[in-house]
């Protein structure tokens, strides 16, 4: 039996960074409701490419390739045009934790941190966020474009940093916010060519799904507790793996549950900055402080926390004429 087979769906040329949409129709063959929706994210060249320009300590990129993974997941599971912004405030070594991935999977990342106490912190596969960022918070953001007619939005949940990893703070927010069961797990590690990072997520259809295919709250649950634990049984080797595909490891962990791909979408590394938005910025400063940025020869130099592309422009370009 070909794998396109046993996965109930064409397969699709899965990109190089991609997060896999697909869902469950659990173990009775004649049912196509989806009970389980899930997510799989593996970015490669993303966190090559953007943890090799900012050159952080190995726990500091641990916990950036998995932020990246989980936010491109989870972006995939709202309808937006925009952008989704995962943003982690903490009071330890780490302070600021953040990737933003938009409608067209364009990603960006950065930390901010205390960077002698990361030195000494070895990768911990996956991240332990309390030893990393302390107490605090983490927020997820939807910044809606202005489309057809109507206003841009901004629609936003926030929970506490509690839990041993990243994807535990993703559970609570989807408890909270959809009162739906979900799960999370994320990984990231370090190869000859990079840094790599995972993420499968979990998460309960809603109970009408589920009695339209004729199933009752028991069975449901039993739909439930077995995706869970068949997801569990997935090993971090597996989750990072280059030689086995996206439809194989899935339908290695889902295939009693009947798991039906959907088109993927890719991720890459691209930032939105560019030399317009930056003289926008720096023409909506008072002059004080623009004289306060410049250097000695009246030169202003500004650096994308992002990209890392430097751009220098003379003050006397915004004095007023």
């Amino acid at each position: 039996m070909s794998v396109d087979a046993k996965i109930n769906m064409p397969i699709f040329e899965t990109p190089e960074a991609a997060v896999q949409p697909f869902y469950l129709t659990g173990e009775c063959d004649g049912n196509q409701t989806p009970l389980v929706r899930g997510r799989f994210a593996r970015l490669t060249s993303p966190c090559q490419s953007i943890l090799g320009r900012h050159d952080y300590p190995a726990c500091i990129n641990e916990l950036c390739a998995e932020a990246m993974s989980l936010a491109a997941c989870l972006s995939t599971t709202l309808k937006f045009e925009g952008v989704f912004t995962l943003q982690a405030r903490g009071d330890g070594v780490v302070r600021t934790l953040f990737a933003d991935v938009t409608s067209a999977g364009a990603m960006r990342s950065y930390a901010t941190f205390d960077l002698e106490k990361a030195k000494t912190i070895a990768p911990a596969g996956p991240a332990i966020l309390p030893r990393l960022m302390g107490g605090g918070y983490m927020a997820f953001t939807v910044d809606q474009d202005a489309t057809h007619g109507d206003e841009a939005r901004r629609y936003q949940g926030i929970v506490e940093l509690e839990g041993s990893h990243l994807g535990d703070c993703a559970v609570s927010w989807f408890k909270n916010s959809e009162q739906l069961g979900a799960q999370v797990i994320t990984a990231a590690a370090k190869t000859e060519d990079g840094w790599n990072s995972a993420a499968l997520f979990l998460q309960q259809v809603a109970g009408e799904g589920g009695h339209d295919a004729g199933l009752s709250d028991d069975e449901l649950a039993d739909e439930w507790h077995t995706a869970m634990v068949m997801m569990s049984s997935v090993t971090r080797d597996e989750l990072l793996s280059s030689s086995l595909g996206v439809p194989e490891l899935l339908f290695r962990l889902f295939h009693a549950q009947n798991v039906h791909l959907q088109s993927p979408r890719p991720i890459t590394d691209t930032c939105r900055c560019s030399a317009e938005k930056v003289e926008q910025v720096l023409g909506g400063l008072a002059i004080e402080e623009l004289r306060d940025m410049s250097d000695e020869e009246g030169q202003l130099h500004v650096s994308c926390e992002f990209c890392k592309i430097n751009r220098s422009y003379s003050l006397v370009d915004f004095l007023s004429p």
